[in-house]
């Protein structure tokens, strides 16, 4: 009986251990790591306008606080 069920510990492991290595495997192909590269580029580019929008709004608040019009002279940040 003890023998039956380390037999069956050890396929399950084993089948575990190879799913992980297939998955590993798709992800460290050229493939998957193109996908990975351009998922991270999408953030970062989402990330940036983000941060860009925040600084819009934060000037316009400051502007109108310190009661300070808006001038076409200055640059956008789009």
């Amino acid at each position: 009986m003890k023998r039956i069920f380390w037999l069956i510990i050890g396929i399950a492991v084993g089948v575990y251990a190879v799913t992980r290595l297939k998955k590993r495997a798709q992800i460290l192909a050229p493939e998957g790591m193109q996908e990975s590269a351009a998922k991270l580029a999408a953030a970062v580019r989402h990330f940036g306008d983000q941060v860009r929008e925040g600084m819009a709004e934060r000037e316009t608040e400051l502007r109108d606080a310190l009661g300070i019009e808006n001038t076409n002279d200055r640059e956008d940040y789009r």
